[in-house]
Formats: C-alpha cells, sequence, structure tokens
C-alpha cells in the first residue's frame, strides 16, 4: 500500500487505497508497468492530504506532493464525468527513472473509491515511454500498448450510481482501451484534471521528466468547461518546497490550462 495513494483531504480523502490490483476487463493485455524496475508500481493520484477540502476552494495556488491541475468539487450523488485531451510531450531522458500521469478522475462514496483515466508518461532506462491506465471503482489496469510523442489522447472517466466507464483514447494511432463497470456503481463528490505523480513498487515518488509544457484541452466536468465550477488550482513541489509542476491559468472559454515543468 503506497504513502501517496492517501491523497484528497476532508472530503477527497482515498484513504488506503492500493492501486496495485489489475483488472483485464476490456483489454486482451494488461500488465503493471511500475517505473524502475517495472514491477508492481502505482500513481499517486489527486492532491495531498495538506490541501483543502473541496468547497473550501481558495483563490490562492495550493502546494502538494503529489498533483498540478484542477480539483472541483460536485454534486454528491451526482451523474459525474470528468474529460480532457492532451498531446504526448516528448522527453529527453538520462538515466533516471521519472514519472508523471496526466488523467482525468472522478471519486465517489465520500472519497472511498474513486475511477480515472491517463497516461504513463516517462523514463526509465534512459529511453522514453508512454502507456495508458484505467481504474474502475478503485481497481488499476496498466496496458502494454505504447503510446508515442506527438499523439494526441483524449481521456474521459464516468461515475453514475449504476456504474463506471473509464477510457483512453490514442486519436492519432486509432487506438483505444476501456473498462465498463454496470450494476451497482457510487455517489460521486469531486472530479480533476491533471498531472498525477508516479509511485514506485518501493513506496516513493519519482522525479518529474522535463516535459516542458503540457497543455490539457477540452476539459470538461459534467460536459460543462472546467473553470465554470469554481475548481482549486494546484501545483506539484518536492520535500524542499520547490516547485517541480506549475499550473497555468484558463485560456478564455475555460476548458484549457497548462502545466509547465520547472525542477526534477
Amino acid at each position: 500500500m503506497s504513502r501517496a495513494i492517501r491523497m484528497l483531504a476532508a472530503a477527497t480523502v482515498v484513504g488506503g487505497l492500493a492501486l496495485s490490483g489489475l483488472m483485464t476487463a476490456g483489454a486482451a493485455s494488461a500488465s503493471i508497468h511500475g517505473s524502475g524496475t517495472h514491477g508492481v508500481g502505482s500513481w499517486s493520484f489527486g492532491p495531498h492530504t495538506g490541501s483543502p477540502a473541496v468547497g473550501r476552494i481558495t483563490a490562492a495556488t495550493t502546494s502538494n506532493r503529489d498533483f498540478a491541475g484542477y480539483l472541483t468539487g460536485v454534486t454528491a450523488g451526482s451523474a459525474t464525468s470528468s474529460a480532457a485531451s492532451f498531446t504526448v510531450p516528448k522527453l529527453s531522458c538520462t538515466t533516471a527513472n521519472r514519472f508523471i500521469a496526466p488523467q482525468v478522475g472522478v471519486t465517489a462514496n465520500q472519497s472511498k473509491t474513486f475511477s480515472a483515466a491517463g497516461v504513463s508518461i516517462g523514463c526509465t532506462k534512459g529511453k522514453a515511454v508512454y502507456f495508458p491506465f484505467l481504474v474502475a471503482n478503485g481497481a488499476e489496469a496498466d496496458y502494454t500498448v505504447h503510446f508515442s510523442a506527438g499523439d494526441v489522447i483524449n481521456l474521459s472517466a464516468s461515475v453514475t450510481t449504476s456504474g463506471f466507464t473509464v477510457q483512453v483514447t490514442d486519436v492519432t494511432k486509432n487506438v483505444s482501451v476501456t473498462n465498463t463497470i454496470t450494476g451497482a456503481g457510487a455517489s460521486a463528490n469531486a472530479a480533476w484534471i491533471g498531472n498525477n505523480a508516479w509511485v514506485t513498487s518501493a513506496g516513493l515518488l519519482d522525479g518529474v521528466p522535463n516535459f516542458a509544457k503540457l497543455t490539457f484541452s477540452n476539459c470538461l466536468i459534467d460536459g460543462t468547461a472546467l473553470q465554470s465550477g469554481n475548481p482549486q488550482k494546484y501545483q506539484r513541489v518536492n520535500r524542499s518546497g520547490v516547485v517541480q509542476i506549475t499550473t497555468g491559468g484558463f485560456w478564455p472559454g475555460g476548458t484549457a490550462f497548462t502545466t509547465h515543468y520547472q525542477h526534477i
């Protein structure tokens, strides 16, 4: 169980959820691709526990160890979707292992569970790697499909009281991975779009690869511009407080923003 999975304070805490469980539904082939040894690793999701609760939105940017992007509360129990697009950045890798996980997600049942769709982007053994992952109701599957720098990616995650649907689509390669669970669903309470951290099999946060900038576009919560939900803005910092990823303001229309690399 990773330390960094204890995220999203108060209305957004997911305490003790390990993300190493594999879920092969909807995938011809699924395997864990944690950084470093490529053993069981996991991504950290959402702002760290030092962040304010959803509902106490502040104008100031909140710093945390794990997340750079925007988080917004939603009407409890509503059918909630989070969606965005981005272009996979080109990385110049050293031998150090460094990863980020751009994604969209929804927390539910008072943040006792969550669903998300994203792409692991990073460097391992001197090579850039890009692969999709899905989390449906707290269970994660990392896929052996490989994306490339320059690929356009669409992300979506939906939580209703009757089920969960998460999807990553590489528009450039015309490849999609999807997982849907129907039946008993969950009661959504928050949604987010942004870059999350990746956690090694030893439970440590990987550093940030130099991705220059990564722009999230078509950012919608329940089909409405992300900005309209008055979301909280987060930037990622290291343990010394040095800023690793900054988050820009919204572009006109409120459906796009850019995150910028600052430090490993």
